[in-house]
């Protein structure tokens, strides 16, 4: 399993979008690709304009579908206008997948 977590802060208007966004963007995935196992949208408990999105695959193949995908492709575009982000929190892959191989 690959896992990620990305952070995105958003600008005080805009927030209401940026949440609609994200959660469009965790329900379609989770809904529509096989791959995708795990997408959480998370705001910061310090600072209610930081979000982290939590997300995990079932390998690196299924996060490039995922980027490559209408989900993910509508949510970057819409973000991009009024977030900074993503900034890479953690990436990696489980230790029980590292020993199955």
């Amino acid at each position: 399993m690959y896992q990620f977590a990305v952070s995105f802060t958003v600008r005080a208007e805009r927030r209401a979008d940026f949440i609609a966004e994200a959660l469009r963007d965790a329900r379609g995935s989770l809904a529509t690709e096989p791959g995708c196992l795990r997408f959480d949208v998370l705001v910061d408990p310090d600072d209610p304009l930081v979000f982290y999105l939590n997300e995990a695959y079932v390998d690196e193949a299924a996060v490039e579908l995922h980027r490559a995908g209408e989900n993910f492709q509508r949510f970057i575009k819409a973000v991009s206008e009024y977030a900074d982000g993503p900034t890479r929190r953690f990436t990696g892959t489980t230790v029980e997948a590292q020993l199955s191989q």
